[in-house]
């Protein structure tokens, strides 16, 4: 029923409630015990005098439907650092029985706890528990400076075993004072190195290289938190391209590319997601470890990993894409698309944002062969992609849709139509009507690839509140025949507007064909 690192106090408590609650449900029924029953029940009563039967039985029964605040306590943690001293010697670990208020003592008298526990630290004395609390109550903003001036030589001191207990709790609270802390620059090193030396015992952890999301797996793992803190400290520096990686920091990123510790991938993932920085700043270092990482033909664990510290905030930086490693890789992780997971959509967008801009770094063959290396799924995100660059590009749209989209559907986007699908469509008629003055042009280019939509409310409503349908009557018709089927079930609340503006427009559409087969549509679904 219990761990076995259970402490031996709470397992006393265990025991000792078990057997007083059978002794004394035995004794309220009126049955004489014993003489050693009756002495056992006298001692346990006496020991634990807040112990009484529940007056409505529950305690008969294995499980009761409650919160427990019935049973609970509350005890003061006392505000002098000699009392608080021997408390926690008598109290290392919260009871959950026993509520106190340490860790709002953490908060608001800091002073006297940090004392308390340097004192308990210089005797030898750990209590774990309470330091987990401690360091969690001090990562707030308000709480960061002057804890570490107090505890930073005893921390750093503090023996492997007690520090290991508490490297996650240290190294968040370490990353969150490695942005302002003043004083003992030295020993923050110093802990820094020791928690990687103490995560990096087990190889065998796989740094989170089957988990969905290693970024969050990272920014939440120990070894994620020490190279965060040692980014925090670099970044309150003033960076300047060329200048170097400080030495201080310079040998630890170094040990966190060594991709034969499994635990350092945790690091490795958030030294890529500051690939760009680190390339600026120490081009030389970060092409020798940072890079390499990347290579899929490398390691599909590492550089899957690496991809996702990338996407995890990327940007398109030319000369870091100019470097021959960095840009076969990115081009090779368009057929790996299925390895990143949610951060192919990342990909995808950098990929078509990349191909708009023909910045130089990559030829129009390469853009154009790692685009058609996508699966459906990726063509249908680098066809939302342009439609959201499109639709944002404001008053620019014809010369955006001219000098960017058109190239890129002529030269990038792939020309098989096994790729054509319901999703491509819908997006190429929203592009059809982001393309604004040049939406005749932009129906001539993509009509081919519509075809009859499930779900067509945004499309149409979206082109009625365009004005398209007045200004190009003929085109608008063309677009609404390929996109609204016979089989589509619900008709969009739109669309009787638009083919009015467009009867307006132009009366002898009535007569056409396509303009009869979809006010027929309307009819046989009650729109008249």
């Amino acid at each position: 029923m219990f761990e076995n690192t259970i402490e031996p106090e709470r397992w006393t408590t265990f025991v000792d409630g078990g057997i007083w609650l059978r002794l004394a449900k035995v004794a309220a029924t009126g049955v004489s015990l014993s003489g050693n029953a009756k002495d056992r029940l006298d001692a346990l009563s006496a020991q634990y005098p807040q112990w009484t039967l529940a007056a409505d039985d529950r305690d008969e029964f294995p499980f009761w439907m409650g919160d427990g605040s019935e049973w609970r306590t509350f005890q003061a943690t006392p505000r002098r650092r000699k009392e608080l001293v021997e408390w926690l010697k008598r109290h290392p670990a919260a009871d959950h029985w026993r509520e106190d208020d340490w860790r709002q003592l953490c908060q608001d008298k800091f002073p006297t706890v940090v004392c308390a526990l340097y004192a308990l630290a210089r005797e030898g004395v750990w209590p774990v528990d309470r330091w987990k609390e401690a360091f969690y109550a001090w990562s707030q903003k308000t709480h960061l400076n002057r804890p570490w001036r107090l505890l930073a030589p005893v921390l750093a001191a503090a023996p492997d075993a007690q520090l290991q207990a508490l490297t996650h709790p240290m190294s968040y609270w370490l990353k969150q004072v490695a942005g302002d802390f003043k004083g003992h620059e030295q020993r923050f090193f110093t802990l820094a190195r020791r928690i990687l030396s103490l995560e990096s015992e087990n190889k065998k952890d796989d740094g989170g290289a089957t988990a969905d999301d290693m970024v969050e797996i990272a920014i939440n793992h120990p070894v994620g938190h020490v190279t965060e803190e040692l980014l925090r400290w670099w970044y309150r520096r003033t960076l300047e391209d060329g200048q170097g990686l400080p030495d201080e920091i310079k040998s630890t990123f170094t040990e966190l590319c060594d991709t034969h510790i499994d635990k350092f991938r945790h690091g490795r993932v958030l030294l890529a997601a500051h690939v760009i920085t680190l390339f600026r700043v120490d081009r030389g270092w970060a092409t020798q470890y940072l890079l390499p990482l990347f290579d899929w033909q490398r390691s599909e664990v590492e550089a899957r990993a690496a991809w996702e510290g990338f996407l995890w905030s990327p940007q398109l930086y030319q000369p870091l894409m100019e470097m021959k490693a960095f840009k076969t890789a990115f081009l090779d992780t368009a057929s790996r698309y299925g390895q990143l997971g949610v951060d192919g959509k990342q990909y995808v967008a950098l990929l078509t944002f990349a191909a708009l801009d023909r910045g130089g770094a990559f030829t129009v063959a390469e853009l154009a062969t790692a685009t058609r290396a996508l699966p459906q799924d990726g063509l249908h995100e680098a066809a939302q992609t342009l439609v959201r660059v499109l639709e944002g590009a404001g008053d620019q749209r014809s010369d955006f849709w001219i000098n960017r989209v058109v190239p890129y559907l002529r030269d990038i986007w792939p020309k098989n139509k096994v790729h054509a699908s319901l999703v491509v469509a819908e997006c190429f008629g929203r592009l059809c009507v982001a393309a604004g003055d040049v939406f005749p042009e932009a129906v001539a280019r993509l009509r081919n690839w519509l075809q009859p939509l499930d779900h067509l409310e945004n499309l149409v409503c979206g082109l009625y509140e365009s004005g398209l349908c007045g200004r190009f009557p003929e085109q608008v018709l063309d677009l609404l025949s390929r996109v609204v089927g016979d089989q589509t079930q619900w008709p969009p609340s739109k669309l009787s507007a638009c083919l009015e503006t467009i009867r307006a427009a132009t009366p002898a559409f009535e007569t056409d064909q396509r303009f009869d087969r979809l006010r027929t549509y309307l009819r046989r679904h009650g729109h008249e």
